[in-house]
């Protein structure tokens, strides 16, 4: 439903006086109208034009909504160990609510350390042994490559000797067979360095110990991980500072996955959700200043601004929802209240103003009686901007202190003699 808003002033000592003026004449007039026998006048209430300030607003009704709300449910099974607040209750983000019992996660977290304590500990003593391995075998590595580095010098030295011969083929063939033999201990010595190795491209047997030991230790770890998460979500805190809005459990109570727990809202600031109409929706936009009153918070006036617009009609409406931010610090406004929000759908400053009373609509256009010499003058008018109560009009003989007529009798036509008997 439409309604509008009047800011009143005051009429000017000028127009006041002029409007005084106009009502002594039109009785003088009257009187002397009468006595010479003409038509009587006609009684009327007039009121001068003045000229001032006009807001046109619009009001439309919405509900109260909290800013974030959340129904805080369980994650894990167990039974309801401490319910820590009641409804109303403030509380604080982080604020431990609801506690399910976690006696069985605490006991399986404190086997799950030992289990990790232990693959650690296996891992140290794997790498620390493969690692001394690693160490004596290259050492033995390194001794049998100089044993094979000498014997293929002296096979080779005694090979030019025999050809020369300074030396017997018996001495070549001790040469050729301790070459055989340092080159057999050398591969072998190449054969464990492998194995042993801690490093490298290929994957040795030291290499496959130390990653199984360590897969252990991450296997051990993601069980105490999981465990401790599982214990963390026994502790049911508040996300966001809020008010606590419904409390659907108490204390013995078993909780399964799902159980609804506690509900809390944040209530400072709220939302009025609204529904802007198509013909109202030029008037509104994202940072649009709109004052608010509550029938349940009688004589207060709340103001906030329109944080979000729906691009988007509701389905099956005309109308756009509008959600308004509203401080509410002292809590005085309550979810699901309905709030009478008024929207400014025009201004304008120095208009001539008359009460919508005086305006006389027809089809040929719209008209206001003016009191002039004691008689009813219909003159012609164009409107502007409209209020509930009052309207700008525009027209030729039309100034501040004009005198018009907002209520006459039937009879009532241009240039009939009137009485101004009362100003409103």
């Amino acid at each position: 439903m439409m309604t509008s808003q009047l800011f009143s002033a005051r009429l000017a000592a000028p127009a006041a006086l002029a409007a005084a003026l106009a009502f002594a004449g039109c009785a003088k007039q009257d009187s002397g109208a009468a006595s010479a026998g003409q038509p009587q006048a006609l009684p009327v209430t007039a009121v001068a034009v003045r000229a001032g300030s006009l807001t046109s607003t619009f009001s439309l009704t919405g509900t109260i909504v909290p800013a974030r709300q959340a129904n805080l449910a369980s994650v894990e099974s167990g039974t309801i160990r401490a319910v820590n607040v009641q409804i109303g209750d403030r509380v604080s983000a982080g604020q431990l609510l609801v506690q399910i019992d976690d006696s069985t996660l605490q006991a399986e977290l404190a086997q799950d350390q030992g289990s990790l304590a232990q693959a650690r500990a296996r891992l140290r003593q794997t790498t620390a042994s493969d690692q001394g391995t690693a160490l004596t075998t290259n050492s033995g590595l390194r001794s049998a490559q100089v044993a094979f580095d000498a014997a293929t010098a002296d096979s080779r030295r005694n090979e030019q000797l025999f050809k020369q011969g300074y030396i017997s083929q018996q001495a070549v063939d001790k040469s050729r067979s301790d070459y055989a033999a340092a080159q057999a201990a050398y591969q072998a010595a190449q054969v464990a360095a492998a194995n042993a190795s801690m490093s490298g491209p290929n994957t040795s047997a030291a290499q496959a110990d130390v990653a199984s030991m360590a897969a252990a230790v991450r296997a051990d770890e993601a069980a105490v991980q999981t465990v401790e998460t599982q214990i963390a979500q026994a502790a049911v805190t508040a996300p966001f500072d809020s008010i606590v809005t419904e409390r659907n459990v108490d204390p013995g109570s078993l909780a399964s996955p799902g159980t609804q727990l506690v509900q809390v809202s944040e209530m400072d600031p709220v939302y009025l959700n609204v529904g802007i109409p198509d013909s109202d929706l030029q008037y509104v936009s994202v940072g649009s200043q709109a004052r608010m009153t509550v029938d349940a918070v009688p004589g207060r006036l709340f103001t906030g601004k329109v944080n979000n617009l729906n691009a988007a009609a509701g389905q099956g409406t005309l109308t756009y929802l509008a959600r308004i931010a509203i401080p509410n610090a002292d809590l005085a406004l309550k979810a699901g209240m309905v709030g009478n929000v008024t929207f400014v759908s025009g201004r304008t400053s120095g208009a001539l103003i008359v009460p919508r009373g005086a305006i006389v609509s027809t089809d040929n256009g719209n008209f206001v009686y003016t009191v002039e010499n004691g008689k009813a003058r219909l003159r012609s008018v164009s409107l502007g901007l409209q209020t509930q109560t009052e309207s700008q009009i525009r027209g030729a003989g039309i100034k501040e202190g004009t005198v018009v007529i907002t209520q006459r009798p039937d009879a009532l036509q241009g240039g009939s003699p009137v009485k101004v008997v009362a100003s409103n």
